[in-house]
């Protein structure tokens, strides 16, 4: 997608596109007050509320977000958290933006945050929390209709803030009212700057209360309202619709020490939730998580599918969340020095023939071009990943957990043998049927140790072994300034030597290192980059570890299915019987799953982590509803019941 074409007319932004400014120069923010915050009754509705979802049609400058922000943390409670969605299909620069909003410098601190974390032009959902978790923003950049459509929330107060319906009719067709009524409750506000007739009949159409009242300033007049109705569920896959949520006792267990169960724990610590975190080794993040280093890259598709806007948003979660995480403990080692994916298959060289992406997140490289990227020389066409790179797995969980203040409780060497769910809570027990806790909330994070408890029986997982090498530096290697994939990995030298890597068999759940995968390594490595190493037969020193494998190469974040309940209302859906005739889906109360990351889990784990948390906490889904579904563990039963159809 592109950003916004924007001429500047006295220090003042004016859309090419639409022929329309974003704000007056003079009285902007008073402006953006006037209309957005007083005529949806705010601060004042916000007050004494723990959270408070603002949905904004066209972002446009970012002004009425920022203004937002202002009033939020100086009238709301300290633990309150403003969950802010916006949509924009053209938005502007990071530079555009800084030059419309420097006009009024009391937002400045609240603008050197927001611009750090604010994302490329790459279509999607980008979560972006800020302040400390006080705000979150959902940015979702793209079409209007697309945006409402794939979005999960109960919207409190809408801004409807797009160009004029004679500028930019897209955003005020009828498809449109009808979402953002799908998406409001009784008693949600909205407001707008226009009073066209075609707006306040067709918000009148799909159930709002619509008021014409005095514009701001010059402006005769504007509107805004309430929607009368009770909002009605729309189940359009009643299987995938998530659990209602109650109330719970800010506690839960977490089963997994790895980066998985530590993000998970991590970000329900943010929402000052207590966790206790079993791991049955020693120490934490031993499994994956154990490599010296590791990469952070997506996994970028040429198609639109949920598994390739999981990914890019996934890794543009992980690169914004390590940038304040490495602030805060640069202990960490986040080395964002870029990546380089070589032509080393037909799937990579028909990426970079018909590569259409912003250069922010990957671009196509010559041979030349990835030589000057690398420090070495590159005999093949590249993708460049320039916000790419690597770090200490084992050190970001420490950091994590010290991040959190005592909130997160690690119980090592401890197995968790059997679950039992029991008066509303499940307790968990050792190999010695002893009760190691129990919680109403309960996360499996333990990859492939999932499937031994008996609920889990159906669940699609499997073992793969990974095992890295550690080679020395050359003359040559010391070259090296990013890393390097090739269908292995080669990364800049630490102390003398170089993370490799790393092979990959499928069903292979042992751990011992071994000599013929170091071999492995060696040779990988040599028929990428012959002329730098020395590859004389040598013991290497390594790591072996086996990840989890989903069918589907995604992974599995979500409530746990109630199987008996599936298999009786859903064994028949390949009949196609009308979706109306369906109830809506049941769970396991209380019972989570964020498995299966595969090799990706740096890249995957802080947004899956975020997703589970809101859901757990009842707060606006910060991924599309495609992707909640992709990742939903419901998934894998559902395409069984599809299937038997066409078996049949």
């Amino acid at each position: 997608m592109k950003h916004a074409k924007i001429s500047w007319l006295s220090g003042q932004p004016f859309n090419l596109q639409f022929f329309d400014i974003y704000f007056s120069r003079e009285n902007g923010m008073a402006e953006k007050e006037y209309v957005f915050l007083h005529n949806n009754h705010l601060p004042e509705r916000w007050r004494g509320k723990k959270q408070f979802v603002i949905a904004e049609t066209g972002f446009g400058s970012g002004l009425n977000f920022l203004t937002t922000v202002h009033h939020w943390l100086k009238s709301s409670n300290d633990t309150a958290c403003l969950q802010y969605i916006a949509i924009d299909k053209f938005p502007l620069s990071q530079e555009d933006l800084r030059q419309a909003l420097s006009h009024w410098p009391q937002l400045n601190h609240l603008l050197s945050e927001f611009i750090l974390h604010y994302p490329p032009a790459v279509p999607g959902f980008h979560h972006i929390p800020l302040f400390k978790h006080r705000v979150v923003l959902t940015f979702i950049l793209g079409d209007v209709e697309t945006g409402l459509k794939q979005m999960s929330a109960n919207v409190d107060a809408w801004y409807l803030d797009g160009f004029s319906p004679e500028k930019n009719p897209e955003m005020w067709t009828k498809p449109v009212f009808q979402k953002i009524a799908g998406l409001s409750k009784k008693n949600t506000s909205f407001s707008t700057f226009t009073a066209a007739g075609l707006v306040r009949r067709g918000l009148s159409e799909v159930g709002f209360n619509v008021e014409k009242i005095k514009g701001y300033d010059q402006k005769r007049e504007m509107l805004r309202g309430t929607f009368s109705k009770e909002s009605a569920p729309n189940l359009k896959t009643p299987w995938f619709e998530l659990p209602q949520s109650e109330d719970k006792v800010k506690h839960a267990i977490v089963v997994g020490g790895g980066i998985a169960g530590i993000t998970t724990a991590w970000a329900l610590a943010q929402r000052g939730w207590q966790i206790d975190l079993i791991e049955q080794r020693e120490h934490i993040a031993q499994e994956g998580s154990g490599n010296p280093v590791g990469l952070l890259m997506p996994r970028i598709s040429l198609d639109e599918s949920p598994e390739s806007q999981f990914y890019a948003a996934a890794f543009f979660k992980a690169i914004r969340q390590l940038r304040v995480l490495n602030n805060e403990n640069p202990d960490i080692h986040w080395n964002q020095g870029g990546i380089l994916q070589l032509a080393s298959s037909a799937r990579i060289k028909k990426q970079i023939d018909k590569l259409k992406c912003d250069p922010d997140f990957v671009q196509a490289v010559s041979s030349n071009q990835a030589s000057k990227l690398a420090g070495i020389e590159i005999q093949s066409e590249a993708l460049y990943f320039p916000m790419g790179g690597w770090l200490n797995p084992l050190r970001l969980c420490q950091s994590l957990i010290q991040n959190t203040s005592g909130r997160i409780k690690p119980h090592l060497n401890t197995r968790v043998q059997h679950l039992l769910a029991r008066e509303n809570q499940w307790q968990i027990y050792n190999q010695n049927h002893q009760l190691i806790t129990a919680s109403e909330t309960l996360i499996l994070a333990n990859a492939v140790q999932a499937t031994q408890f008996e609920a889990f029986d159906w669940l699609p997982l499997s073992p793969a072994r990974g095992q890295m090498s550690l080679i020395p530096t050359t003359a040559a290697s010391k070259n090296i300034r990013c890393a390097i994939c090739y269908g292995g990995y080669i990364l800049p030298a630490t102390e003398g030597e170089h993370v490799i890597g790393a092979t990959f068999i499928r069903g292979d759940g042992l751990r011992n290192l071994r000599q013929a995968d170091q071999e492995k390594n060696q040779e990988k490595l040599e028929q990428h980059l012959p002329t730098v190493f020395d590859f004389k037969t040598q013991v290497l020193k390594g790591h072996a570890a086996v990840r989890a494998l989903t069918p589907d190469r995604i992974p599995i974040v979500g409530p746990v299915p109630d199987m008996d309940f599936f298999k009786a209302q859903y064994h028949d859906i390949q009949k196609g019987k009308s979706l109306s005739t369906y109830p809506r889906a049941q769970y396991l109360k209380g019972l989570y799953l964020n498995v299966g990351h595969g090799t990706k889990g740096l890249t995957t784990s802080f947004l899956s982590a975020e997703l589970l948390a809101s859901q757990i906490n009842n707060e606006p889904i910060p991924v599309s509803i495609k992707t909640q579904q992709a990742l939903n563990p419901a998934r894998f039963i559902i395409r069984a019941f599809k299937k038997s159809k066409a078996q049949s």
